[in-house]
């Protein structure tokens, strides 16, 4: 054996004994059930640095192609809005703690999201959706919400309410005042026109009687309720008006109907706003949703959350409830210790993306930058929240526009279908070899299979993704290691049949192919760091395989099966070679 052949056994017994060490883990991983994996990876996030993590296509995930919704944002600041976008969706999937995510951009306003091993569809899009505009907002005093139904109900139903006002030239001028003259139109065809499109369900019956007909239009049952007042008839016990979920979406057209937002706003009550809550009450067998009636410019904004937490309420308004905390800059905690303490008595509404998670009484004064979410939030719901909390808001919103969820069972049978693949190819490999090249077919497989085993462990250490595409490099990788060593025996074989020594013949084939197999593999290199450059997606994964194959494949054709050939030419006296 020569000199640098016991330095290169030290070298290769250290790369075995560190690729066994980074593979461990994910053998030890992937032993385990689905369900085992699952909840291990839920309590150990840190797992999924140390194991071979498989991509979107082999063991199933979430696939979303975002686009980023520029309509509402001035023009001076739509700089970086997609960077932004990339930056806080980065950051909650990487809280999230899915498997190796991949976020990369597609062109001015895309961003394309696959999220391996996600079982929780909705979580999974509601926690990249959620724009997380956080606002505080004061609740409008009763006085002022009884005032914006009382003028509502009066549009609505074209009638004039106890206690309201004559209509008279004073009521008319006077701002102060009801606003009972919002009714009605000085132009009596247009006010016969708004009859006929918004009345009530008196109104409808006698312009169908005079109109000649028994039944009324078509589009009437839009606006059948004629109160809205009783759609808003509440819960027993609650301090704000509340709406069945089924007649949700009449409260919503009515207060969308211009002629409402007009008499609200000549009532002067146009900087408040309508807000549902996020909680729903039920009552016996019936649902509701509370309705808020808010200032609509808040208080404070979301910008002053330093970091949100979800725990278990421990107080006795929300003991065994999840909630959620927050926590504040300087700026933020010094401006919600003013506007808490000229707002004694008070509630304060807790707004996320216009729904009201909470709205608690003002107690007294609140310093210290804290705040405190409640919501019958789930586990999961707590954690979404305080996760886009404290990622930060999205500069702009985000619509899906292209959804695709590989299922587990897919990934387990590209799974199976692949494992074949691989042991197929490697058994026709290994076949080959023997029986062609004898004993130098045996080197090559064992080169082969150290190739491999390296392979993965080195994209265990950097935390690599293995796709569909990385096996494809894989198999690839397997034939240009046997291409390596062919190049090699076939020159030795040329060598030995001029009439060399089996010594020399090794050395000479070794030398004269050594150039060839540097041109290959460096030129197939460059290739791929330039796809690793500009591709995306499948190609990335491809690049990284066979970028890793072609270093190993240098130094188990080149050196690993010399040093395999210096063991067995040691004798000097060695006149045969199994080749």
């Amino acid at each position: 054996m020569k000199k640098n052949s016991v330095v290169n056994v030290i070298i290769l017994i250290v790369l075995l004994c560190a690729a066994i060490w980074y593979l461990y883990p994910s053998f030890n991983f992937y032993s385990k059930t689905e369900e085992q994996r699952y909840q291990l990876k839920r309590d150990n996030p840190e797992i999924t640095k140390k194991i071979l993590n498989l991509g979107l296509d082999l063991q199933g995930g979430l696939r979303l192609v975002l686009e980023v919704d520029r309509s509402n944002i001035p023009k001076d600041a739509q700089i970086n809005v997609l960077d932004r976008a990339y930056a806080v969706i980065e950051n909650r999937i990487n809280q999230y703690g899915t498997f190796e995510p991949v976020i990369q951009k597609q062109g001015q306003d895309r961003l394309i999201v696959e999220l391996p091993g996600v079982k929780n569809r909705e979580e999974a899009i509601s926690l990249v959706k959620t724009t997380a505009q956080l606002q505080f907002n004061l609740v409008r005093e009763q006085d002022e919400s009884n005032k914006a139904m009382r003028i509502i109900e009066r549009v609505v139903s074209k009638k004039k309410l106890p206690g309201d006002e004559e209509v008279t030239d004073s009521t008319k001028t006077d701002s102060t005042k009801n606003v009972t003259d919002t009714s009605v139109i000085k132009n009596k065809e247009a006010q016969k026109d708004a009859e006929q499109l918004f009345a009530g369900n008196e109104s409808k019956k006698d312009t169908s009687a005079k109109a000649g007909v028994d039944s009324v239009d078509e589009d009437s049952d839009l606006f059948e309720e004629t109160s809205f007042i009783s759609l808003t008839e509440g819960v027993a016990g609650s301090a704000f008006p509340a709406v069945e979920l089924k007649n949700i979406p009449k409260v919503d057209t009515i207060l969308a109907r211009k002629d409402v937002q007009d008499a609200l706003i000549k009532g002067g009550l146009q900087d408040n706003i309508f807000l549902w809550s996020h909680e729903i009450v039920r009552n016996g067998s019936k649902e509701y949703k509370n309705l808020y009636y808010l200032k609509k410019k808040p208080e404070l904004t979301g910008d002053i959350i330093t970091n949100a937490g979800w725990e278990v309420g421990q107080g006795q308004s929300n003991s065994g409830q999840y909630i959620v905390n927050l926590e504040m800059n300087n700026k933020g905690a010094k401006k919600f210790a003013r506007v808490t303490g000229v707002n004694v008595n008070k509630c304060l509404a807790i707004v996320l993306d216009n729904t009201v998670y909470s709205a608690p009484v003002i107690r007294q004064k609140i310093t210290g930058g804290r705040a405190m979410i409640e919501g019958s939030f789930t586990m999961e719901e707590a954690k979404a929240l305080s996760i886009v909390l404290t990622a930060g808001a999205l500069p702009a919103p985000v619509k899906i526009i292209e959804e695709r969820t590989v299922g587990p069972s897919l990934g387990t049978d590209s799974i199976k279908k692949v494992t074949w693949a691989m042991v197929m190819g490697s058994l026709l490999i290994i076949i080959f070899m023997i029986i062609y090249y004898k004993q130098a077919g045996l080197f090559a497989n064992i080169a082969v299979i150290v190739n491999i085993v390296m392979v993965l462990a080195a994209m265990a250490t950097f935390g690599a993704t293995l796709t569909l595409p990385g096996v494809a490099g894989l198999l690839l990788t397997l034939g240009m290691a046997v291409d390596a060593n062919v190049l090699i025996y076939e020159r030795i074989r040329e060598e030995l049949a001029t009439g060399k020594t089996v010594r020399s013949a090794v050395d000479v084939g070794y030398s004269r192919a050594f150039i060839t197999i540097m041109d290959a593999n460096i030129t197939t290199l460059l290739t791929q760091l330039i796809l690793l450059w500009v591709g995306t997606g499948a190609i990335k994964g491809f690049a990284v395989t066979m970028s890793l194959g072609i270093l190993a494949t240098l130094y188990t054709a080149i050196i690993l099966t010399r040093m395999m050939f210096n063991v067995v030419t040691a004798s000097n006296d060695i006149k045969k070679l199994s080749i």
